[in-house]
C-alpha cells in the first residue's frame, strides 16, 4: 500500500509540473483547470494510500490540497474573464 501511495505521489508531482506549463505557457487555462481537478484525485488518492499507512503522513498532505484547491479557484477565474 505504502508503494501505491508512493506512485500516486509521484505522479501528483509530475501534473503539478505540467499544470504550470499548460497555464503559463500554452495559456490553456480551461484545460488547466480540468488539469487540477485531475491533479486534485491524484492528491486524494494519495492521502487515502497514506491513511492506511500512516493517519500523520496523510495529514501532511492537507496542505497541498488547499493549495491546488485554491489554484483551482483562480485557474478558473483567470478562464472565466478571459473566455
Amino acid at each position: 500500500e505504502a508503494r501505491c501511495g508512493l506512485i500516486f505521489y509521484g505522479l501528483s508531482l509530475v501534473f503539478n509540473f505540467l499544470w504550470s506549463i499548460i497555464f503559463f505557457n500554452v495559456k490553456e487555462y480551461l484545460f488547466s483547470f480540468i488539469w487540477l481537478i485531475l491533479l486534485l484525485y491524484l492528491i486524494i488518492s494519495t492521502v487515502v494510500s497514506y491513511r492506511k499507512v500512516s493517519l500523520f503522513s496523510a495529514y501532511l498532505q492537507i496542505p497541498y490540497i488547499v493549495w491546488v484547491v485554491f489554484a483551482g479557484y483562480l485557474n478558473f477565474g483567470v478562464w472565466f474573464l478571459n473566455k
